[in-house]
């Protein structure tokens, strides 16, 4: 299995609590962009690829133009042949229903959209530029365009968000029918305009909306198979699958990392000097690193316990000690030769995987 995933680093605006590596989309830029991105591709012609996601940034902020462009890059590098799926990210100021036409075309089988709230204060205070009405408006028409397989993605511990809200959130959301949603907690990361203000997460409230959450929506037949997503029909990204299963997996673009041939390895992480660095054929990695068989155990415990589906326990030799303090304490389960996280530990997961290392 072997992924591709291809990094487009263009918002309009950038949210006040994202870390991403982005910029403010001009056209000059973007094009100049694509015709890095394509000599990057070239590196790796031919290989066979099983999935594709294209995130961001905001891929839907290109213009037709390019993301023809795209598509032709991604179509003439590789062997898209026994593609499984092929997802592309999408906020709804940046999606129209010409650019929807297109990617249907173009055989994208899946679109992650960003909602994150269903109040419009409250996407004002993430610096999100959609309100919930234009949310709708541009899901309705994926919908009618023909996109069956649509991802919602939504935030909680925003400020000022109550578990009232919250729940009042999720039931809205499910009018929607989308197959696939994600839940993602609000994090201050530094460098971002909420970690200047101070923002500081209610953590304990966090906790009881992702309980709410996984009760309410295991009860409207959503799977929880992995930490923050929940699937109906089986409608599970099989892209993010390959992820937590450490399979491998090719990144294309400024700060992308890639998983390939037993090497890790990141690109630059500023726009333009990846730009510069290509077009000139100077080196772009600026961090690789041989996974031997023993980070490849701890890798794969980190990863793939995320999953509900867990992890063998056969890679769980070295760190034997740690596995059984969890299982005592009831974070951990062992079942048919697989250890799995129990629903009292999935919030705190992040903790708990951390004593792996």
């Amino acid at each position: 299995m072997l992924g591709l995933y291809v990094h487009i680093p263009f918002c309009t605006k950038k949210c006040f609590y994202c870390d991403f590596v982005s910029v403010p989309y001009v056209e000059e830029l973007a094009d100049n962009y694509l015709k890095a991105l394509e000599i990057e591709a070239q590196k790796y012609k031919d290989a066979t690829i099983d999935t594709i996601y294209i995130g961001g940034g905001t891929p839907s902020t290109l213009s037709i133009p390019q993301q023809k462009k795209l598509a032709e890059i991604i179509n003439a590098n590789f062997n898209v042949s026994f593609c499984k799926e092929l997802t592309v990210e999408m906020n709804p100021e940046s999606t129209t229903k010409e650019k929807l036409k297109l990617l249907f075309d173009a055989r994208v089988t899946r679109l992650s959209l960003g909602l994150q709230s269903i109040y419009d204060q409250s996407l004002t205070v993430l610096g999100r530029l959609h309100n919930y009405e234009k949310f709708k408006q541009v899901y309705c028409s994926a919908r009618e365009t023909g996109f069956e397989n649509i991802n919602i993605d939504l935030m909680y511990g925003i400020p000022n968000q109550t578990l009232s809200s919250w729940k009042k959130t999720l039931k809205e959301v499910l009018k929607l029918e989308s197959q696939h949603i994600s839940l993602y907690p609000l994090t201050v990361e530094p460098n971002t305009p909420f970690y200047k203000k101070k923002v500081e997460p209610n953590t304990e409230l966090q906790a009881e909306m992702y309980d709410f959450a996984c009760s309410f929506l295991k009860e409207n037949g959503f799977e929880h198979y992995e930490i923050s997503n929940w699937a109906k029909e089986k409608k599970y990204s099989l892209h993010n699958k390959l992820y937590w299963r450490n399979k491998s997996y090719i990144g294309l673009g400024t700060s992308a990392s890639s998983y390939y041939k037993r090497y890790r390895y990141k690109n630059n992480t500023n726009v333009i000097k990846y730009i510069e660095n290509i077009l000139n054929g100077k080196n772009i990695v600026i961090e690789k690193e041989y996974i031997n068989d023993e980070l490849y155990k701890k890798e794969k415990i980190m990863l793939g316990l995320r999953l509900a589906e867990g992890v063998d326990i056969k890679y769980f030799e070295d760190s034997k000690d740690v596995l059984n303090k969890y299982v005592a304490d009831g974070m951990l389960v062992i079942e048919n030769n697989r250890v799995c996280f129990t629903q009292k530990a999935l919030f705190v997961s992040n903790s708990i995987l951390s004593d792996f290392i």
